[in-house]
């Protein structure tokens, strides 16, 4: 017989050991983490929740402890590096002197072109198992943009200032753009160039492009597409502004 069923087919919280059935007020620890393909950081939340006649609303929403910001690290190209993601997030959860088995419940949401990773399902479950109850998403570009439009109150600014409001996210490798109105996202698109389409190590060489990054590279004449060289000067900032590089003196 599982636990549950010992108990009648009543699900607790974990940290509490109490069930909403006997609780006019309830407290619980959210976390979300967020993966990127250019960042990637944690927020913990505590929520309160308090009965009102035959259903609970939330009464308290406070944000606790944010995470440091993480370049999201690489093992290869196209390879997220698990191990040194997994110790950034362990190292979170000690600051934020919060053990695992305290999360009731929480969002693990790979975003961007992170999700193309070849190991991304197998780190989003990966950490889903060990950052407490979570649910685990990969953010498609639709999804992820109405959740920057809400994140960042552009749908809520567009009911209190009676306007239509544009949401510009611009991420590691994609740009996002949301038109929101009436509290809601009437019309969305996602653009496939990002801030961090190219990535250079401290001596400036190239070591990942972004699949944008190679496609205007290429375009323009840039780069090559060759890992391991030093990109011609300016090279960066003709790709950023759409600009063909000028012949090489005979």
């Amino acid at each position: 017989m599982t636990d549950e069923e010992a108990q009648g087919g009543r699900i607790f919280f974990s940290s509490t050991g109490r069930s909403l059935v006997d609780e006019d007020e309830i407290v619980v620890l959210s976390v979300g983490v967020d993966i990127g393909s250019s960042t990637s950081h944690l927020v913990f939340s505590r929520i309160v929740l308090e009965r009102l006649d035959s259903r609970y609303v939330v009464t308290i929403r406070e944000t606790f402890y944010q995470s440091d910001i993480l370049l999201t690290p690489y093992s290869a190209e196209d390879e997220i590096d698990a191990a040194a993601l997994g110790a950034f997030i362990e190292r979170q959860y000690q600051d934020a002197k919060v053990d695992p088995d305290e999360i009731d419940t929480g969002a693990l949401i790979l975003t961007g072109v992170a999700v193309r990773r070849r190991n991304a399902r197998k780190i989003g479950e990966l950490f889903a198992r060990q950052a407490g109850k979570m649910v685990a998403v990969s953010a498609g570009d639709s999804l992820e943009t109405v959740m920057a439009a809400h994140g960042s109150g552009a749908a809520a600014r567009s009911i209190h200032d009676n306007a239509t409001v544009m949401n510009v996210d611009v991420g590691g490798g994609t740009s996002k753009i949301a038109i929101c109105a009436d509290g809601r996202v009437s019309d969305l698109t996602a653009l496939d160039v990002g801030a961090r389409l190219l990535c250079l190590d401290p001596v400036g060489r190239i070591v990942r492009i972004e699949e944008a990054g190679r496609r205007l590279g290429a375009e323009l004449g840039l780069l090559g597409g060759a890992h391991g060289g030093l990109p011609v000067r300016g090279d960066g900032r003709r790709i950023a502004r759409g600009r063909r590089a000028r012949p090489l003196a005979a």
